[in-house]
């Protein structure tokens, strides 16, 4: 009896010690699963799950109005750039609002709560200010620094930041196309590199905020001069940092697939991760632009890049679609169907 009962206790202690062990290694396993993370920036690329991954998609207006058609989806567009043109009186969360200027903004949480339905990643862009008199600064060839709100600015970014931190489909733009597109008005890559410094450090001060900070370069965005001279010194202060280009007129005025081909590389070989957040044909005051060679070259270069703009209007040459909602190509070198092809190549 003794024997038995002496045995039984060795058996029960042997499955207790294998059972702990084993709960202890599936408790480690899946907390590796919760902390590994979808996106990351490595060696000069952003990766999905560990493999290289080259984003598409359009830049899109969705604060006047949450786009639930799908019409997206059929596009195969997998990551939105969404313009806020009002920081100050955007609302992050619950319903839609009515701003000074008498205009109804929606939710950044409805906007992105619509693409995650379908799967698409967001990138949440400030691209201007509204003061309490309604008057609007848009952020396009601004010195950040230099703006009478741009501690107001930090404030409202911060509240952004803590709303979506730890949500890794939200990417967080700090400004758009910033400093003088002829690189004056006192610009420096110093500049551009303290700048950034600050409005990163601002963010990354949200506690638990990791993720993906998009930084545009300089001349309005559509220079990589100062990323190449500057860029690996900002990685150096912040690894989880994705570089945003414009590609306009700097990019495709004369230019040929082997010509882009070679600035793309030059960025690359330098280990600086990139993304184009806009590309479009058209930009205020200049010619229309060609950008059929652009798109070759970042296909050829497993680059990522976004149109300007999904917007439903058959006279805005850079609008992706009709009135109607067919492909644009309405005096733009085809720009709709251009894009779309390049969406599902």
């Amino acid at each position: 009896m003794t024997a038995t009962f002496r045995s039984l206790s060795l058996i029960f202690l042997t499955l207790f010690i294998i059972s702990s062990c084993s709960k202890e290694t599936t408790n480690q396993e899946t907390q590796e699963i919760v902390q590994a993370k979808t996106f990351i920036i490595e060696n000069g690329l952003l990766k999905k799950n560990d493999v290289l991954f080259v984003p598409k998609g359009v830049n899109a207006l969705n604060s006047f109005g949450v786009d639930d058609s799908g019409l997206m989806q059929s596009w195969n567009v997998e990551i939105v750039r969404e313009f806020i043109g009002n920081l100050r009186e955007q609302p992050i969360s619950g319903f839609a609002v009515e701003d000074s200027r008498g205009i109804f903004l929606h939710s950044l949480e409805a906007i992105v709560a619509q693409h995650r339905l379908e799967n698409r990643i967001v990138i949440l862009c400030p691209f201007g200010w509204v003061n309490e008199q309604g008057e609007r600064q848009l952020f396009t060839g601004l010195n950040p620094s230099e703006q009478l709100f741009y501690n107001d600015y930090k404030e409202k970014m911060q509240l952004i930041a803590e709303f979506f931190k730890g949500q890794e489909d939200v990417w967080i733009q700090v400004w758009n196309e910033p400093y003088s597109f002829n690189n004056s008005n006192n610009y420096s890559h110093e500049l551009w590199l303290n700048d950034h410094k600050d409005m990163v450090e601002n963010l990354r001060q949200v506690d638990e905020f990791d993720n993906i900070i998009l930084i545009a370069g300089n001349e309005q965005g559509q220079g990589e001069e100062v990323l190449l001279e500057k860029g690996l010194e900002l990685l150096a202060f912040d690894d989880t940092i994705l570089f945003d280009l414009h590609a306009y007129g700097k990019w495709h005025e004369n230019a040929t697939v082997t010509s882009i081909q070679n600035r793309l590389q030059n960025l690359k070989d330098a280990q600086l991760p990139i993304i184009f957040g806009e590309v479009g044909v058209i930009t205020e005051g200049a010619p229309l632009s060609y950008a059929q060679n652009f798109l070759t070259a970042c296909n050829n270069t497993n680059i990522g890049a976004l149109a300007w703009l999904w917007n439903k209007n058959t006279n805005d040459q850079n609008a992706l679609l009709t009135d109607d909602g067919d492909p644009n190509n309405t005096n733009n070198f085809n720009w709709g169907s251009t894009f779309q092809n390049f969406l599902n190549e």
